[in-house]
């Protein structure tokens, strides 16, 4: 696993959550080679978004956007694992997961999550004066 890269994409979500935007795929995928498989960026990215919060209930990764708005799959099944209880409350028991209006509600109310936590972050500064995306911050 490359850690700069890792660290590049904790970076570019804590950046955006700030901001109060969302990131695109494509902005993702551009960190990467050509021969990168998917399942190695993925994996950065979910390595990435931990590094960012280290609470059980919130997942930098929701910031990712799909053409309709929506973070991709990977997001929807980090949350149902996660958090079964929460996505059972909003999707429904044994639901497929694919109303797409149900999946906004989950999305919309994660970003407004990890808008103010990231409000509330501090950035820590490595020894060559550069700032870094991983700083300690716990949920209240």
């Amino acid at each position: 696993m490359n850690t700069d890269r890792t660290h590049d994409i904790a970076t570019m979500l804590l950046r955006a959550a700030r901001r109060k935007r969302l990131v695109s795929y494509q902005e993702l995928h551009a960190l990467f080679g050509r021969d990168e498989p998917l399942h190695s960026r993925y994996r950065a990215l979910e390595d990435a978004a931990r590094s960012l919060s280290d609470c059980a209930s919130l997942d930098y990764g929701c910031l990712m956007s799909l053409d309709n708005g929506l973070p991709g799959d990977d997001f929807f099944n980090r949350f149902r694992h996660g958090r079964p209880r929460e996505y059972e409350k909003v999707m429904g028991f044994g639901s497929a997961g694919r109303s797409t209006t149900k999946k906004r509600l989950i999305a919309d109310a994660e970003r407004r999550r990890v808008f103010e936590h990231a409000s509330q972050m501090t950035v820590s500064v490595n020894a060559n004066g550069s700032s870094g995306a991983y700083a300690a911050s716990k949920c209240t």
